[in-house]
């Protein structure tokens, strides 16, 4: 390998850190905000961690397949709020019609993955936080990963498999050892909570009020030794 080669490696890691840094950390606060807006979903992941992987340790990979509702819970957060509303820009490498509509080769062309994830025909009540529409009757998975929200073709995002898995470490780890609710006000009442996201390539959401706090006494052990280690 040469210095060029090296250098190229080098800068080819930067960019998947740096492309990963951001859409992971607001795929976690998306994963909160519904956790606090939609608190039910938060107790039926909870239960299901509960049964499968105990108060006693953190989920894991191998725990994935046995945790249907945890994994339609991670999926439902990347269709109910993708980070990249608009994925990557393409351009048309040749002429094109579609819809009667005329694209020129070079054109820019994006795909409107927030369009895509929200479609009612595909998603009923879109606008809504609900698992259960990844999941059959009898609760096992169905086959439909929203995959648009990692981009489309050529310029899907190569490391989706990557950061999807971080995310769902993220999103297990902290409905296992953590309770995320509401905050609330000086008088004891709860403070509401819009859902608002900033505008741009990455969409996160505005700044919100919430109250975290462990689980259990076991709880506290674990992420004080998960810290530590």
């Amino acid at each position: 390998m040469d210095a060029n080669e090296e250098g190229v490696i080098r800068r080819v890691a930067g960019v998947a850190y740096a492309a990963g840094s951001d859409t992971t950390a607001i795929s976690l606060q998306n994963a909160i905000l519904a956790m606090v807006v939609y608190p039910e979903t938060q107790r039926k992941a909870q239960a299901e961690l509960d049964v499968v992987v105990g108060n006693g340790r953190l989920p894991d990979f191998s725990d994935r397949d046995s945790l249907p509702y945890t994994e339609a819970f991670f999926r439902e957060v990347l269709r109910w709020a993708p980070v990249t509303p608009l994925a990557l820009v393409h351009a048309t490498s040749s002429d094109d019609v579609y819809n009667e509509y005329f694209i020129p080769a070079g054109a820019t062309v994006f795909g409107n993955s927030w369009a895509i994830l929200h479609d009612d025909r595909t998603y009923k009540e879109p606008e809504k936080f609900n698992p259960d529409r990844f999941l059959h009757a009898d609760g096992t998975l169905k086959d439909n990963f929203p995959i648009s929200a990692f981009g489309f073709g050529r310029r899907i995002c190569p490391g989706r498999h990557v950061a999807g898995a971080s995310v769902w470490a993220a999103i297990a780890s902290v409905l296992s050892m953590f309770d995320i609710g509401r905050a609330r006000d000086e008088a004891g009442q709860e403070i509401p909570v819009d859902v608002e996201y900033t505008d741009g390539l990455l969409s996160h959401p505005l700044p919100f009020k919430c109250c975290i706090s462990p689980r259990s006494v076991a709880s506290i052990a674990i992420i004080q030794g998960s810290a530590s280690a």
